[in-house]
């Protein structure tokens, strides 16, 4: 038996599939496949479960996990020990984020691009989703907004962030701008797509008119406030978002100051991958260095 096959079983119970764990591990398909059906020849019955949507671990691959992660541990460790310095010693490895597509981009992706210039053999992926899933597959640490749909073990409240209403200096020339919430109505806004909203918390339009029509809608931020820019609208976006941007002025000031939150959770430690701990402590760190930029004083 080969003792890193038992490496690639703990990647397939990370990532959920073949793909994902040949993806992480550099192999091919085939490969992570061949591997897996030489364990279960040794071993002399099945690890995992191939399906269509993926794969998943029998209750003898459940019970080898423990034995995965000191393997893993140990080949990592040897690995640091032979670093010629000590700079290579720091973060190596995999690490993958799930999180939202705004605060991927202007706060986990500079972050861990900053991590992988010093730790070049720091492996990152950054996937986007809105909220924390029910069992988190695949993700070391997923970040979303507000509770996850089901109890998830571990999540923490990672910080509050303001959303706002903005305008582009061209809408405000072609439309002018809304003195109550109650003219708001009468204007184009910006915002998610109702039917495709999935997170609740970001049900706010209703809460502020009673009744809305988002004119120009979104499953991105990115693309709502490029909407915004152009002047399609009055977006509904995050302030670390739209205050960058010096042709958006914020409407309504003293109605509309929403404030929702961020949460974060890591993988069950078997199945979180080593650089992941460290890489969450960076991110606490970061966000609350840049609290400013999060929750400005309005």
């Amino acid at each position: 038996m080969r003792a890193d096959d038992l490496v690639v079983l703990l990647e397939i119970a990370r990532c959920g599939s073949l793909v994902g764990a040949a993806s992480a591990l550099g192999l091919n398909h085939a490969t992570v496949s061949r591997r897996m059906s030489a364990l279960e020849a040794e071993l002399h019955a099945p690890v995992i479960v191939r399906g269509v949507q993926g794969c998943e671990l029998t209750d003898l691959g459940h019970s080898l996990l423990k034995s995965c992660e000191q393997i893993e541990s140990a080949l990592t460790e040897v690995r640091d020990l032979a670093s010629t310095t000590p700079r290579e010693r720091e973060l190596s490895g995999l690490v993958r984020i799930a999180t939202t597509d705004a605060f991927g981009s202007y706060f986990v992706a500079p972050l861990l691009a900053e991590l992988h210039r010093i730790n070049s053999d720091l492996l990152v992926e950054i996937v986007t989703q809105t909220r924390l899933s029910a069992y988190g597959v695949g993700a070391d640490i997923e970040i979303g907004v507000g509770e996850p749909v089901f109890g998830r073990p571990g999540a923490e409240k990672l910080t509050d962030y303001r959303l706002g209403l903005y305008a582009s200096e061209e809408y405000r020339d072609e439309r002018g701008l809304p003195d109550s919430l109650e003219q708001l109505s009468g204007h184009s806004l910006v915002y998610y797509i109702e039917g495709l909203l999935r997170v609740e918390d970001l049900d706010v339009l209703t809460r502020l008119t009673g009744s809305h029509q988002v004119s120009f809608g979104s499953t991105s931020v990115q693309a709502q406030t490029a909407a915004t820019l152009a002047g399609a609208g009055i977006g509904l976006l995050p302030a670390f978002v739209a205050e960058r941007e010096p042709t958006l002025h914020r409407v309504l000031q003293s109605d509309v100051a929403i404030t929702l939150e961020f949460t974060a959770c890591l993988a069950p430690r078997r199945l979180r991958r080593p650089a992941a701990v460290t890489v969450m402590q960076a991110i606490r760190e970061m966000v609350a260095e840049r609290q400013h930029e999060l929750m400005p004083e309005w």
